[in-house]
């Protein structure tokens, strides 16, 4: 008979010129106001817009190569998202799932060659970013592109896009993308530049809901040219009537460049660039809220009225860079409980100081609001660099659990005019003062993708955290083909880590905790890692730091601030900056002639209970089971006497998905078997 053990969860607590055609030029054929690339794609094969000629490859800097210091240090080796002959992507959209923060989901366009564009598409990552998984057509082919995704506290994923006939869509898949079922959201003529969010505040009262929004620029009044919103209550399965909600702010032209966040409670945030003249670059920030889970809004209202965006004359780029560019608002709201909660944050591209909107650079600039958008406070500049450089396609997020706000865009402060590197901002004060690291690898010089039309390169970047876990994401061309690119880091300080990612060559892999780092993973040669634990660094079975390699591991609180200190020597011992550390501790695991001894854990993955087995009949009287979580460290410890047993069943029902590793320790012999076991 065997034993039945229910553990009860204890948690231990980033073209060619611009062309642009007059609607008075094609007026039968064509809207200028369109930002969706399906709809460029169709026109250029029509022969109505040129189409972006073969270009050879841009000039890169690689800093890998050649370090320059003039820049800030760089956060690690830049992760290539998807790959492929022939392949482009654009317009990356990604989130964290909330119950795991090594497990994120990115969405991009991809473009299989230059006449078969495949849409938007969907990759996981369970590694914190190293690896992803997933297609650049699969599964979300014959969708329109435009890609918005999200995670729900049960795990669901959502993929949003434009759907195929510019209708809106989202695909809906309960298990990190091995299945996908598409849901229909609206239906019309044009739905473009869309948004989707969920409401993943555990102090919600509509906690689950789904809202989708878009900005209709086809079909007729009284919804013509204005945002439009439509809510879910079923996961994403059916969708609300849509619901009209910027037509208060009056647009000389029209609304587009929608972004959607909610609140600790419940609350629903939007905002959107207006136009109020066309061509023209964006002119006002329209904005508008619900209070009730999106059954009602409140009338819109221009935020903000004296902005200069950079959309583009019909004959101008601001940026001075060889792609299309735009000034859609990205909002975050703080949702952490914390010193911040419930403000709201929205970032934009400017060309000059807003109000006065001349003047020789474009910067990434904020508004912040502390009464839930009641009232806004005066602009202020995100990039630290001095005036006179170039900063824009910001994307701003606040880390659901920290409240720390994360910016990213493309820069040029270090390079030729032509060139841009990519970086991230933090705040952990509100955006009151800001630190900056530049994420890329590379500086590389922007190109319209061959094939695609309007100079497009894409119309914005992403990032997304959880919990101090950062995946800041973009495209750049370094290698002749337009990618995607991510270089996760960590901010903050956790209570406790556990680290299984191998760091390869060339990487650079720095973390802290306040109490408990666990650290089973390998350092190659030529890698770098440094870790931080207040109390102790346990290097578990399966650790290995290869010759070549350099490593330390520090008794030391949270700084944020790593040194490569001497392993041994009376160098570094006088210097004020730092003092050396006790030798870390290993754990002792089981007698290299006891190797056979095994745990197998099955069946695995599992959804509620799974059984574990010491192999060859090995019986344990005294026994303690622990198991971590990759994101949140140790989350269970029991204690068990007299069991006389190797083998017993564990209950895990209550536990969130992710990935999770179990330690049976054999108190009496002083021995540790330990296995993962994956939570659906």
């Amino acid at each position: 008979m065997k034993n039945f053990i229910k553990l009860t969860s204890v948690m231990l607590f980033v073209c060619s010129p611009f062309f642009v055609m007059s609607q008075t030029d094609t007026k039968k054929d064509i809207d200028t106001r369109v930002d969706n690339w399906r709809y460029w794609q169709d026109k250029g094969e029509q022969g109505i817009v040129p189409l972006n000629p073969e270009l050879p490859p841009q000039p890169i800097i690689d800093y890998r190569l050649h370090p320059d210091g003039k820049t800030a240090a760089i956060d690690g080796t830049d992760i290539l998202i998807v790959s492929g002959s022939g392949m482009n992507q654009s317009e990356n959209s990604v989130f964290v799932n909330p119950a795991d923060n090594q497990i994120s989901l990115n969405g991009n366009n991809s473009f299989l060659g230059v006449v078969s564009p495949a849409g938007a598409n969907a990759m996981f990552t369970f590694d914190g970013g190293l690896t992803w998984t997933g297609g650049p057509s699969a599964p979300l082919s014959g969708n329109s592109g435009d890609p918005a995704m999200a995670i729900d506290l049960d795990g669901n994923s959502y993929a949003g896009h434009i759907a195929s006939g510019f209708n809106q869509g989202v695909n809906i898949s309960p298990d990190n993308g091995v299945t996908w079922t598409a849901s229909t959201v609206a239906v019309g003529s044009v739905l473009d530049k869309n948004h989707l969010w969920v409401d993943n505040s555990p102090t919600s009262v509509h906690e689950g809901n789904l809202y989708s929004a878009w900005s209709q620029l086809g079909g007729s009044a009284p919804n013509l040219n204005q945002i439009i919103i439509s809510r879910s209550t079923d996961d994403g399965v059916t969708w609300s009537t849509p619901m009209q909600i910027s037509s208060g702010v009056a647009a000389g032209s029209h609304n587009q460049g929608v972004n959607i966040q909610t609140g600790p409670g419940g609350e629903i945030y939007v905002v959107w660039a207006i136009y109020d003249s066309w061509p023209s670059v964006e002119t006002a920030l329209g904005f508008s809220m619900s209070t009730d889970g999106g059954l009602t809004f409140s009338p819109a209202v221009r935020i903000i009225s004296n902005i200069s965006g950079i959309r583009g004359n019909p004959i101008t780029n601001p940026t001075g860079k060889n792609q299309r560019v735009n000034s859609f608002p990205v909002m975050a709201c703080d949702i952490s409980g914390g010193t911040n909660n419930g403000d709201l944050y929205i970032t934009w591209a400017n060309e000059g100081v807003p109000g006065v909107n001349i003047g020789p650079d474009v910067s990434a600039y904020m508004i912040r609001s502390t009464d839930g958008g009641t009232t806004w406070g005066t602009p202020s500049r995100i990039n630290q660099d001095p005036i006179g450089n170039v900063q824009y396609f910001p994307w701003i997020t606040s880390d659901p659990e920290t409240g720390d706000l994360h910016t990213i865009f493309y820069d040029d402060r270090n390079v030729a005019g032509t060139m841009v590197e990519t970086w991230v901002a933090t705040s952990s004060d509100g955006g009151g003062t800001w630190s900056e690291l530049r994420v890329s690898d590379v500086a590389f010089t922007p190109a319209p993708i061959p094939g695609m039309a309007f100079g497009y390169m894409g119309d914005y970047l992403g990032i997304a955290a959880r919990g101090g876990q950062v995946y800041p994401v973009w495209t750049d061309n370094r290698t002749g083909q337009t990618l995607s690119y991510t270089s996760p880091f960590t901010c903050g300080c956790a209570p406790d880590l556990v680290i299984t990612a191998n760091v390869p060559f060339g990487g650079i892999d720095h973390q802290e905790a306040d109490q408990t780092i666990t650290a089973s993973n390998d350092i190659a040669s030529g890698g770098e890692a440094i870790y931080h634990a207040g109390d102790e660094v346990l290097m578990i079975d399966g650790f290995t730091s290869l010759n070549g390699s350099a490593y330390r591991a520090y008794i030391e609180a949270c700084t944020g601030t790593y040194i490569l200190a001497p392993e041994s020597g009376s160098e570094g011992v006088d210097d004020p900056e730092y003092v050396k550390a006790p030798k870390p501790k290993m754990i002792e695991y089981y007698d290299e002639k006891q190797a056979a001894i095994e745990l197998t854990v099955y069946p695995n993955p599992t959804s509620d209970i799974f059984n574990v087995k010491l192999n060859e009949g090995a019986l344990i009287d005294n026994f303690d089971v622990r198991i971590y979580s990759m994101s949140q460290g140790l989350v269970s410890y029991n204690q068990f006497t007299d069991r006389s047993a190797n083998s017993f069943q564990i209950d895990i029902s209550d536990f969130a998905p992710g990935v999770y590793f179990i330690e049976v320790i054999d108190t009496e012999n002083e021995k540790t078997y330990s296995s993962k076991v994956i939570k659906k």
